[in-house]
């Protein structure tokens, strides 16, 4: 079966066959071929800086200078003292921010120092916050009564995703 499927296939497409010896003396019929090209997207070329990258920010810089104790021309005696002198005022660099190619100096970028060993919230204090289940802020009436039949100092406290919270109060 597959010599004779090969066979077929040889005569139709004409594979090492002469046109004298094609079945029924057809000529292969001319296909035009054409080729596009289409892009896939369109890539940015890398920008090239010419100058080195500035920082959009530059800390004031203070001069320190250390004085001896020494005496001066009325003889009286001095020191040891330290003076500051602002050398730099610092400032924001315009042209740098502008050029695009600025950065923000580590130094100058604060991240908020919590402390990891702490959790955020003292898990005493919430297990003693009572969730109530009101999540529209027109329950209040019903969350205040909910909280002075809780007892304790209580406070109804409303938050926008968990709704009405019972949280006790601090004593000063």
């Amino acid at each position: 079966m597959v010599p004779g499927l090969l066979a077929w296939i040889a005569a139709m497409c004409g594979c090492a066959l002469t046109p004298a010896l094609r079945p029924e003396g057809r000529q292969p019929e001319k296909v035009p071929v054409t080729a596009e090209t289409h892009p896939v997207c369109q890539v940015e070329a890398p920008r090239i800086f010419t100058d080195r990258p500035g920082a959009i920010y530059r800390n004031p810089r203070i001069g320190v200078v250390y004085l001896r104790a020494h005496q001066d021309a009325e003889g009286r005696l001095l020191g040891p003292q330290v003076m500051y002198q602002v050398v730099d005022p610092g400032g924001w660099d315009i042209k740098a921010l502008e050029s695009g190619n600025g950065y923000l100096p580590a130094i100058n970028v604060q991240s908020p120092s919590v402390p990891e060993d702490e959790p955020l919230l003292d898990p005493d204090a919430a297990r003693a916050i009572t969730i109530t289940g009101l999540m529209s802020p027109e329950d209040r009436p019903e969350a205040e009564a909910m909280a002075r039949r809780a007892g304790g100092a209580r406070s109804a406290v409303y938050d926008k995703q968990a709704g009405w919270l019972l949280i006790p109060t601090r004593k000063p």
